[in-house]
């Protein structure tokens, strides 16, 4: 939902994605990698973009849709955690 709110918000403000990065002051690919889902943001990120956006923070996300997008994501990064799993060793 952050990423959605986030692109939709910053289309409807004629913002380019290099143009809201500067006034927030973040990197133009940290801004790429938040609006495709693939990083979650700091609170000092969803509150620097949301005062560049000209609304309240919780219209960008709830700290519980980030804490959940940052579980999902280092869940992702560890596909091997899976095939070591006890569960799936075959029977002896």
């Amino acid at each position: 939902m952050f990423a959605e709110n986030l692109r939709r918000l910053r289309l409807e403000r004629f913002l380019s994605q290099r143009e809201l990065a500067r006034q927030a002051g973040v990197h133009a690919v940290t801004l790429t990698r938040l609006e495709a889902g693939v990083t979650a943001p700091s609170s000092r990120t969803v509150r620097a973009l949301a005062a560049v956006l000209g609304v309240e923070p919780r219209e960008l996300t709830t700290p519980h849709e980030v804490a959940e997008l940052r579980r999902v994501l280092s869940g992702a990064k560890q596909p091997q955690a899976e095939e070591t799993s006890p569960a799936l060793q075959p029977e002896r």
